[in-house]
């Protein structure tokens, strides 16, 4: 405008001084003729003057008007966008916003006057400064928000710097809700693929008549086929006790928030021998691929048969769930597998170099006695073996001073460290009681080794050890020493146990069956038979048990301390006390002894640091659930766990709301059957 106003004038001034030149020519021929000139320029300037001034005021109303409709269609634009838009400062105050955000907002901004009102989980000291977005739930609808930050302008020269405006944040909102309604739905209908498995149909049938025997069947597959059609699922029975069923994500989630009532459905159902039928259950969703989800969902199978059957293992994406398993697993009167397990074993012996066998750290006596037993198979195989032990507890010193003088007897027993020496590629390593890669006494030597076997009498634990040749998991079994007798008596080459072998397994058999109490059937006194005629002797076995004055007491000091609550009593061994691992358990031992206590948990401190926790019940109450939980396991009436990054206070707090989470969660199960 000012360039324009610059080359009009230039002009003007111009065509003034052609004028001027102009009259004064005239005015030197004829003056009369300059002085009429002179008059008539004047009055064609006023004229053209003013009709110039009207078109300017003319333009510059019009120049008004349009800029004035710019300007009221851009602020028309703003608070009409269909997205709404708010301002805030540094404190969440909202200092404008659209009429779209006052329309979506439950609330009207101007008396909330914070945007924490509509977010109640706005974190502004995470987000400004920055730009980004979240997705929010606001009452009913989904929204997208866009934030970005707004810098406060820096001040001119001269201007004190409280006049500089502050920095701001603008938010926008996109209503996501049709296409957030519409994900859930897809979510919804994504395919569960399970497996489904009756644990113990021979068990349950067997002696039946053929009429008995198939209306019994009948009612279990009614049952299963029933459960899955009321969510319009698919089911077949691809063997006389397996199915494969698909269901939708949907149903699933419902399956588990009723903790999968088919489990009850099944076990209720009358059976003439009165073992109650149970079966067991593996799902898996959220795989990218059906074949992915596929083997998910057969190897959450396993895991439920694993630990027990009469159960439920559920992945949801990675997420590994459990449900049920309140079950005691049934022992299974046939020897079949044990024999074939021993045949299995004594080729794998016969194709290695060596055999190294280790247990549990911090081995009890079920741990060492299952180890020397895999230990006898190894020498009757003529084979080269040592059993790795963590450091020496009262257990393995006892036993150990009991070892013959023998060739291969004062060699036996290694460290975790040199049995790493002695893997090689073509060594056979077994582990005993235990299965979780984690809990080993030489876990670098298991890392090291290519060739592994598995012998364990506890329920299946999520993470496993990786690749073994044999897995021979029985958790209806009282004990891995049994296990290990059974599969000596079935050996191909016939094995002479001596007295210290004999009896360190009968111990083992002693320590997890609580003197033949616990979980005990009759497969367990036939294992303690063959090992008393083998040479067990009792008198050895009473002094591996016996204890010191000074330790009674200390038991007796733990046991006067118990807290007791909801019938579960809880304990605490005193620091700086020798085999603390060992007089805890025998303190949980005694404490579900007395009457009124279902279950009991002692909290104990490790050598590392960390506080380990031995559990212990009667049966009704599954304590490896507990210890699971907190990141341990082991069977339902014996299990342990450790705990690391807490205080004994807050570990004896941890255990206390776990193990009544878990009562809460059985009495709601309960209900509802």
């Amino acid at each position: 405008m000012n360039a324009n106003k610059g080359y009009y004038g230039a002009l003007q001034f111009t065509a003034l001084g052609i004028v001027i030149a102009l009259l004064l020519v005239i005015c030197w021929l004829n003056w009369i003729m300059a002085i009429f000139s002179l008059f008539f320029v004047i009055v064609a300037y006023l004229v053209a003057s003013r009709a110039i001034s009207k078109q300017q005021k003319k333009m510059s109303v019009q120049l008004d008007t349009f800029a004035k409709g710019i300007t009221q269609a851009t602020s028309y634009a703003i608070q009409n966008l269909p997205t709404a838009i708010v301002i805030i400062d540094s404190k969440a105050r909202v200092c404008w916003c659209n009429s779209v955000f006052r329309d979506w907002m439950p609330q009207d901004p101007d008396k909330t006057q914070r945007l924490n009102t509509f977010i109640p989980s706005l974190r502004l000291d995470k987000l400004w400064g920055k730009s980004g977005f979240f997705n929010e739930q606001i009452e009913e609808r989904s929204y997208r928000i866009i934030y970005k930050f707004i810098e406060g302008i820096a001040p001119k020269p001269g201007e004190e710097e409280e006049e500089m405006p502050e920095s701001y944040m603008a938010f926008y909102f996109d209503d996501i809700t049709e296409s957030e309604q519409l994900r859930h739905e897809a979510e919804a209908m994504a395919p569960a693929f399970g497996f489904l498995m009756m644990d113990n149909i021979e068990e349950v049938t067997k002696g039946l008549s053929d009429v008995e025997y198939t209306n019994l069947w009948a009612e279990i597959n009614n049952a299963i086929v029933a459960e899955i059609d009321q969510y319009d699922g698919f089911v077949r029975n691809y063997t006389e006790d397996s199915y494969i069923f698909c269901i939708s994500k949907e149903s699933l989630l419902h399956m588990i928030s009723q903790n999968f009532p088919l489990l009850a459905k099944v076990h209720n159902l009358e059976t003439s021998r009165r073992i109650p039928a149970t079966i067991s259950i593996g799902i898996a969703v959220g795989e990218p691929s059906i074949k992915e989800q596929s083997e998910r969902a057969r190897s959450a199978l396993e895991l439920s048969l694993g630990r027990g059957g009469d159960q439920a293992s559920v992945y949801v994406g990675k997420e590994l769930k459990f449900f049920g398993g309140k079950t005691q697993g049934a022992e299974k009167n046939t020897r079949v597998r044990a024999r074939v397990v021993a045949q299995a074993i004594k080729e794998l012996m016969d194709d290695a170099d060596s055999v190294i066998v280790m247990g549990h750290e911090r081995e009890d006596y079920d741990s060492i006695g299952g180890a020397i037993g895999v230990a006898a198979m190894a020498r009757a195989a003529g084979k080269s073996v040592h059993v790795a032990v963590s450091d020496q507890t009262v257990a393995i010193k006892k036993l150990s001073d009991l070892f013959p003088t023998e060739p291969g007897f004062e060699s036996l027993l290694i460290t975790p460290q040199a049995a790493e020496d002695f893997v090689t590629d073509s060594t056979l390593v077994f582990v005993v009681d235990v299965h979780r890669p984690d809990m080993v006494a030489a876990p670098r030597a298991l890392q090291l080794s290519k060739r592994r076997v598995v012998i364990d009498h506890h329920r299946r634990a999520s993470d496993f050890i990786e690749k073994p040749l044999l897995t021979y998991l029985e958790p209806a079994s009282s004990s891995t020493s049994e296990l290990v007798t059974e599969l000596i008596q079935y050996f191909a080459d016939p094995i002479t146990l001596n007295v210290v072998e004999a009896s360190a397994l009968y111990a083992g058999i002693v320590v997890d069956t609580k003197n033949f109490v616990v979980q005990t059937g009759s497969r367990t006194f036939d294992a303690a038979s063959f090992l008393r005629r083998s040479g067990a002797d009792l008198s050895i076995v009473r002094h591996l048990f016996m204890e010191s004055f000074d330790s009674m007491q200390l038991r007796a000091k733990m046991l006067a301390a118990a807290e007791r609550f909801d019938g579960l009593a809880l304990t605490e061994c005193p620091e700086g006390i020798q085999n603390s691992s060992i007089v805890s358990a025998q303190a949980a031992d005694q404490l579900i002894t007395i009457e009124g206590i279902e279950a009991s948990f002692v909290l104990y401190d490790l050598a590392d640091g960390g506080i380990g926790v031995s559990a212990r019940s009667q049966g009704a109450i599954n304590v490896q659930l507990i210890m699971e939980a907190l990141g341990g396991g082991g069977h339902r009436t014996v299990a342990g766990g450790q705990l690391y990054d807490m205080t004994m206070a807050e570990a004896r707090e941890a255990v206390k709301k776990t193990a009544q989470e878990q009562l809460l969660a059985m009495k709601k199960e309960e209900e509802t059957e």
